[in-house]
């Protein structure tokens, strides 16, 4: 697969995006029940998109990814728990609250487990800024794929965040949002999660497709 090819791959998954997206947001009352709820079949396929990545990156990478480069499967598997809501499942309050490591109402060993949790988390993305950052900006310059994909996964996590419990963000600030709207920024959200783990898998398939170049010049 030549590299231009990505960027039409890019296209594709955005369109199929929309096009799910409108979907839902079309027929939201008639399929939430499948598709949107927590456990639903959306979020379901998300946590596995990124188990498979994980497992991917593994898989092709061999021994020398898992040396070198296995924060970029640490932190995959982690976007993949936490989509099933397992920062908060075995704990009593989750463990990326902040009141998580204070309040008297979590267990020790809650904490102590949650400690290990987040200190894998900051080490990934600690080791992934470090030794990549630098190398993304100058691919970003380029225009190389896996910096665009990169780029779009950026854009796909702040903006699904961003719209992740926006009527109670804007609470405090004295602005009420009408529940369907609500509802719909929901299910907008849970789309644009699904198409992050599909823009990882392209971005891996592309760097790997790079490296056996690199390696063969």
């Amino acid at each position: 697969m030549s590299q231009s090819k990505y960027f039409t791959y890019y296209g594709y998954v955005a369109v199929g995006l929309a096009l799910l997206s409108a979907i839902v947001l079309g027929f939201r009352e008639s399929v939430e029940h499948i598709l949107l709820t927590e456990s639903g079949l959306i979020e379901r396929a998300s946590a596995f998109g990124y188990f498979a990545c994980a497992a991917f990156m593994l898989a092709r990478g061999g021994q020398q990814f898992l040396r070198y480069r296995a924060y970029f499967a640490v932190l995959v598997t982690l976007f993949g728990c936490r989509e099933l809501d397992f920062d908060k499942a075995f704990t009593t309050i989750g463990i990326l609250k902040s009141r998580f490591f204070i309040s008297p109402d979590v267990p020790a060993g809650e904490k102590l487990a949650g400690l290990i949790v987040v200190t894998i988390l900051i080490w990934s993305v600690y080791m992934i800024l470090s030794r990549h950052f630098t190398g993304f900006l100058s691919g970003l310059k380029q225009k190389t794929p896996e910096a665009v994909g990169v780029a779009i996964v950026f854009f796909l996590l702040a903006f699904s965040k961003s719209i992740d419990g926006l009527p109670r963000k804007l609470q405090p600030l004295g602005i009420d949002v009408a529940p369907e709207i609500g509802a719909f920024l929901g299910a907008l959200e849970e789309v644009l999660e699904l198409g992050i783990p599909i823009y990882i898998a392209l971005v891996t398939h592309a760097w790997f497709k790079r490296e056996v170049r690199s390696g063969q010049d």
